[in-house]
């Protein structure tokens, strides 16, 4: 069970093309949606972010046919077990209502390594993939210099898969695969406060799953980032992200938390 734990932390690493194929990074998913608009009277907002890092550990419970174990990985602990991650979250907003949408996307493997059960298998492989898609809808309660404030409700859909393979020891090879796919509804706010020189603070929270699909699922992120020509976006903050689903003797309750990197571009 600790070769399953392994594997299945593997899905959670979500890093991000912007760091492992290319040297540009970006925000988080909204930490560049609120960029001030300094002529006041645009009726469309558009701002895209290419390609953000989320540099995330994974704690938490994970199971399998019944059998639930502990998960507890730092991000170097599974790093090196990335194939290819994106992640990217582009907001449109027409007058006080828009649409963002937040898509990320991990494949992982592992080969060869070796067992935590002795001479039972030889070897192991492993390999898992994750999509996590949340569109939401949000209304601007307040818009003002000093900042915003956004009501949203959307949802968050989740795949998972993930095939293990265990080469014969004293044991003959086994071979186990997995995959789930479930839609949480989730209610939120976000909030951002300018501050001087381009400076500012931004909040966002979710809460969500209730029975629909996972019981429950919570979000939220924070930080501070800098606007410049009035176009662009940099970001520094933290983000935690958590899901209670199961489904029979299939548990998924990773808590993932760690610091978030980027850039973004504002087109209108």
């Amino acid at each position: 069970m600790k070769m399953l734990a392994l594997m299945i932390s593997l899905w959670l690493i979500l890093g991000a093309t912007g760091f492992c194929q290319t040297n540009r990074v970006s925000p988080a998913p909204d930490a560049a949606s609120g960029t001030k608009d300094p002529a006041g009277q645009r009726d469309w907002h558009i701002t895209w972010v290419p390609a953000y890092l989320w540099l995330t550990a994974v704690d938490g419970n994970l199971g399998v046919a019944g059998r639930t174990i502990p998960v507890n990985a730092s991000f170097s602990d599974v790093f090196d077990k990335l194939n290819i991650g994106y992640m990217t979250a582009l907001d449109v907003r027409k007058n006080r209502v828009g649409i963002l949408t937040d898509f990320e996307y991990v494949d992982l493997s592992s080969d060869e390594i070796s067992t935590p059960f002795g001479v039972l298998f030889s070897s192991a492989h492993s390999d898992s993939q994750m999509y996590i898609l949340d569109p939401e809808i949000y209304g601007r309660v307040v818009d003002s210099p000093k900042g915003f404030v956004d009501a949203f409700g959307g949802i968050r859909y989740w795949h998972l898969r993930s095939n293990l393979d265990l080469r014969p020891g004293l044991l003959p090879a086994f071979h186990a695969s997995e995959s789930r796919d479930w839609v949480d509804p989730l209610l939120g706010a976000r909030f951002r406060v300018n501050l001087k020189k381009g400076w500012f603070a931004m909040l966002k929270g979710d809460a969500g799953g209730f029975g629909a699909g996972s019981q429950v699922t919570w979000q939220i992120y924070t930080g501070v980032g800098k606007e410049f020509k009035q176009k662009y976006s940099m970001f520094l903050g933290y983000r935690r992200l958590s899901v209670d689903y199961r489904d029979g003797g299939f548990v998924f309750e990773p808590n993932m938390n760690g610091m978030l990197l980027g850039f973004a571009i504002r087109f209108k």
